[in-house]
């Protein structure tokens, strides 16, 4: 009885031993290579995040200087947004607004990922009318919210750029529409230009924060020669004046004014420098013009957009 029982074991090892042997080749086995590669292939090539971008620009006269470098460098913004890994699939969209009697109150671009169609979009976009000091903020975020294409699967951001408060129609419930990005989310960050009054400072606040976005006041910088030759650099954001003692590169002023504070490369204006960056700069030397004012609005709406995406699982 004992030796049969050794021996009905020994045939199973045998058997099992095959069967393992048998597996290995099979493993080996051009077929099963090839039913093996597309979930080594599926590993190695994580899901693409879906990101989409729209533009709420106030385009009146005042805004030039703001629209002007996202028409120049809205390839630059998708290229460092896309740099990533994975690369994120970017569509942007477009949402212009003026204030009620101007010529072109509000003009809508829907989400794309052709970006030569949204640059010649922009390009068509000039900051013309105005007048009386709000402007009609609560439209462009209506149309943004409410018939902008977003996608289901997509992240979902609104950067609002303006430089005055809303005016109140009876049309648009503000709050309504705040609720409604923040119920659906949809992220909004505000974007202060220069002469943005304390409401509209406390109103672009309150719709990033309810959202879930970042309020940020633009720096503008000018460069300023002096009297001994030296070329110092005049920072202003959000009502502060910062002075560099020295010429800032562009990487460095696209850090904004707040950063470059804290980094030691710019300080507190004195009395008499603010009075001098009030009235936009001296001369240069030779009695040329002094050099016009630039912003960095490109860099923050592009390091948003990587952060976002970054909180997606996307490495810059």
């Amino acid at each position: 009885m004992v030796v049969v029982m050794v021996q009905s074991r020994m045939r199973w090892v045998r058997r099992l031993m095959v069967g393992v042997a048998m597996a290995a080749l099979a493993a080996t086995s051009p077929a099963s290579a090839q039913r093996i590669r597309p979930i080594v292939d599926a590993q190695q090539q994580p899901a693409r995040p879906h990101i989409d971008v729209v533009f709420v620009l106030d385009a009146t006269g005042s805004m030039g200087d703001e629209i002007e470098p996202v028409k120049q460098h809205i390839w630059n913004i998708a290229n460092q947004i896309a740099a990533g890994n994975p690369r994120p699939e970017l569509r942007v969209g477009l949402v212009v607004y003026r204030d009620r009697g101007d010529a072109e109150p509000t003009r809508m671009v829907a989400l794309t990922g052709d970006l030569d169609r949204m640059h010649g979009a922009l390009m068509g976009v000039t900051a013309q009318g105005g007048g009386d000091y709000p402007e009609d903020v609560d439209a462009g975020l209506a149309l943004a919210l409410h018939e902008m294409n977003w996608g289901e699967r997509s992240a979902r951001m609104v950067f609002l750029v303006g430089d005055a408060p809303a005016q109140r129609y009876p049309e648009h419930d503000h709050n309504g529409l705040v609720r409604y990005a923040a119920d659906h989310q949809i992220e909004v960050s505000t974007i202060e230009c220069s002469g943005l009054d304390a409401r509209g400072r406390s109103e672009f606040a309150a719709i990033a924060q309810r959202t879930h976005g970042m309020m940020t006041a633009l720096t503008y910088a000018q460069d300023q020669q002096m009297a001994d030759g030296r070329t110092q650099t005049i920072l202003r954001q959000g009502g502060q004046v910062f002075v560099s003692d020295r010429r800032l590169t562009d990487e460095e002023r696209n850090e904004g004014a707040d950063v470059l504070s804290r980094r030691g490369l710019a300080r507190p204006a004195r009395p008499a420098e603010v009075a001098m960056a009030e009235e936009g700069g001296r001369p240069g030397r030779g009695g040329a013009p002094a050099p016009a004012a630039t912003n960095n609005i490109t860099s923050v709406i592009t390091r948003r957009v990587q952060s976002r995406a970054s909180a997606m699982g996307v490495a810059y």
